[in-house]
């Protein structure tokens, strides 16, 4: 379940100051609207403690309670939605009331909805309605026995992250601590220097192992970038495997293929490329304890020449015996003192006084990450934004350190500092679970979504962009995203920049359990029959599933009801003709529209029925035109101000 305390709050100071003061346009609102605020502004004073009982403590009233309070927060926004959009059209209308065909054009389009005193009563009963529901789920609150936060401390956490942002943090450091032996005895291996492990068979498999947060695929990035394993191989190809152990998509990504192949032409294909030569594939994050598809995949990579390696990464040990050909290398944990100048570079940045009290109590904090590089690095980032010494106190006192061999023991630490982080910053962070595991991440596009689902409150005189750049560059900083790289690509015309990062695993993980059901992937590994209606963003991968659980999948979509996100994968495009006829009447309260690999032309007039939609994607589809309502609407709403983010691929008006 997402963090409704933020849900809430952004409702609060995003939308309803400016929603009640466009509901003077329809008379009759004034006063249901204050009643709504009050309403929330109650329940909001008392989410916090609501929603961390129920993450630490799991009671199930809580989380009932819960559960009804997201589900009004998302109708109250679509109503709001709704009145917005309302009043555009009457702004349209006074720009030039005789109105030229353009406009009229966009008043057709769009004003049916408010045409006449009937549909103005009937938004007006849903505001009363939903203001009367939240009223209950208020006094619910009695029973629960949940405590009133004081409003002025979260007020304190916001204008920390408005006012404190230094520019110096857009970067984390990208130097490794520790880890020379072991770089050196894996090289050794091999580069068959070391008695360790001889190969026996012409491909020789080496699992690294270790739990999570230990720093497998960085150490692995080390080794497969490292000058002399460079030389010595005629090919290192780097493949992320991740939760699904598919044998074809493997093969792709080795021979960077896109298009649809049967195994067979890519077995050749591969074979083609690897034969005869000496070649390093790394396969990070494998998960797969299939014995018979990793004997497939073996014996298709199992053609290259003498000295060929595959390295692997798991937190598996079981997966580690099914693929070795050699002993496995278990990960040691860092030493203290590598992992103190981990804890310390976070901690105490540059220019950051060293007052000894902070010292001594993040050496004592250091001995506790037990060697963990996330841990030290995530906590580190934590306490580098805190000069209060009670909290370095707190966090070092905390009943929550037990790390083993299980990489769940660190979750409670992750979320310690996740509940640090403002409203905002959560808000942000946990969307992200609607990435799958292992994404670049585009900031770019991220940060539009951002604004699209209203995550992004407003500053005064900075652009919504500038404040969602500035929460980029900070969760980066926190260790929440990783891996920030600035790319550089040449499109035929330009030379385009383009900023990424990644998730660790526990991380992404971490913004999953916030957002629990809320988000959902179809594909073939996964059933449509797992669909609830608390989903809110939904991904379709079409070219993943046959016809029978498209239909499936396309039936249980329309039975959910109140879809936020929706991202289409469709390359032969039926699919996709078939979900956008049907927006009119089971999508209506779509505010993301993604459209990728779509080989066909599609008829997206329907498009202009979604009156909450802030984010048209179709620009990795062979789509070239758009209908002029659609253009209508996106001038419309661009005549507000409201982000609309038209890509290049769309026509200019």
């Amino acid at each position: 379940m997402a963090d409704l305390a933020t849900l809430i709050s952004g409702l609060i100071s995003n939308l309803v100051p400016l929603i009640k003061d466009e509901f003077k346009l329809i008379y009759g609102f004034d006063d249901e609207v204050e009643k709504l605020l009050g309403t929330l502004s109650a329940i909001n004073a008392t989410l916090e403690d609501a929603e961390i009982k129920n993450e630490w403590k799991k009671d199930k009233q809580t989380e009932d309670w819960l559960r009804k309070l997201k589900g009004m927060a998302y109708e109250v926004r679509d109503i709001m939605d709704e009145c917005t959009f309302e009043d555009l059209r009457l702004q349209v209308k006074r720009l030039n009331p005789s109105s030229s065909s353009t406009k009229k054009k966009v008043t057709n389009c769009i004003s049916h909805p408010f045409s006449n005193t009937r549909s103005r009563r009937k938004i007006g009963k849903k505001i009363k309605d939903v203001q009367e529901k939240l009223e209950k789920i208020h006094l619910e609150r009695k029973n629960l026995q949940l405590h009133e936060r004081a409003i002025h401390d979260s007020k304190i956490k916001e204008d920390k992250f408005t006012s404190s942002w230094r520019e110096t943090m857009s970067l984390s450091s990208s130097k490794v601590y520790g880890r020379d032996e072991e770089k050196k005895q894996i090289i050794d291996i091999l580069l068959n220097k070391s008695n360790v492990g001889v190969a026996t068979e012409q491909l020789s498999v080496l699992p690294i192992v270790g739990i999570g947060g230990l720093g497998k695929t960085t150490f692995a990035q080390m080794v497969f970038n490292d000058e002399e394993v460079s030389k010595h191989f005629d090919t290192k190809i780097w493949v992320c495997v991740s939760d699904e152990f598919d044998i074809k998509l493997v093969i792709k990504a080795i021979i960077g293929a896109n298009n649809e192949s049967s195994l067979e032409i890519l077995k050749d294909s591969i074979q083609n490329k690897l034969r005869g030569k000496i070649y390093l594939i790394v396969l990070d994050d494998v998960w797969n304890e299939n014995v018979c598809a990793w004997d497939q995949l073996r014996s298709v990579l199992d053609c290259g020449a003498n000295g060929s390696f595959v390295l692997t990464t798991t937190r598996k040990r079981r997966v580690a015996e099914i693929m070795k050909t050699i002993p496995d290398f278990e990960l040691p944990a860092l030493s203290y003192d590598d992992c103190w100048l981990l804890f310390k570079e976070r901690a105490f940045e540059s220019g950051k006084s060293k007052d000894p009290n902070f010292v001594n109590i993040g050496k004592q904090i250091t001995r506790r990450c037990n060697g963990v590089p996330l841990v030290a690095k995530t906590l580190g980032s934590h306490l580098g934004f805190c000069d209060d010494e009670k909290e370095w106190h707190r966090i070092r006192d905390s009943e929550i350190w037990e790390i083993s061999e299980n990489e769940e023991d660190l979750m409670p630490i992750l979320r310690l500092s996740y509940y640090d982080l403002s409203y905002q910053l959560r808000r942000c962070f946990a969307f992200c679970a609607i990435f799958p595991k292992d994404t670049k991440i585009e900031k770019e596009r991220l940060i539009k979504l951002w604004i699209a689902h209203g995550l992004i409150a407003p500053v005064t005189n900075q652009e919504v962009e500038d404040v969602g750049n500035r929460i980029w560059k900070e969760l980066c900083w926190r260790s929440f995203f990783q891996d920030e790289k600035e790319n550089t690509y040449w499109d035929g015309t330009v030379y385009t920049t383009c900023i990424t990062c990644m998730m660790h695993d526990l991380m992404h993980d971490l913004s999953q359990s916030v957002m629990k059901d809320e988000c959902y992937t179809m594909n073939a590994k996964k059933s449509s029959d797992g669909l609830e209606r608390e989903i809110r963003h939904v991904t379709l991968m079409v070219d993943q599933l046959d016809q029978t659980s498209v239909n499936t999948s396309i039936c249980s979509l329309k039975k959910i009801g109140g879809l936020q996100s929706m991202f289409l994968y469709d390359e032969c495009g039926n699919v996709t003709k078939e979900i956008l006829s049907d927006l009119k009447e089971y999508f209506l309260s779509l505010r993301v529209l993604e459209v990728r690999h779509c080989m066909q032309y599609q008829d997206l007039s329907y498009v202009s029925r979604l009156k909450h939609l802030r984010f048209l994607d179709i620009s990795n589809s062979e789509i070239t035109t758009l209908p002029d309502s659609i253009c209508d609407l996106f001038h419309l709403q661009t005549l507000k101000l409201i982000k609309c983010y038209m890509l290049e691929s769309l026509p200019k008006i």
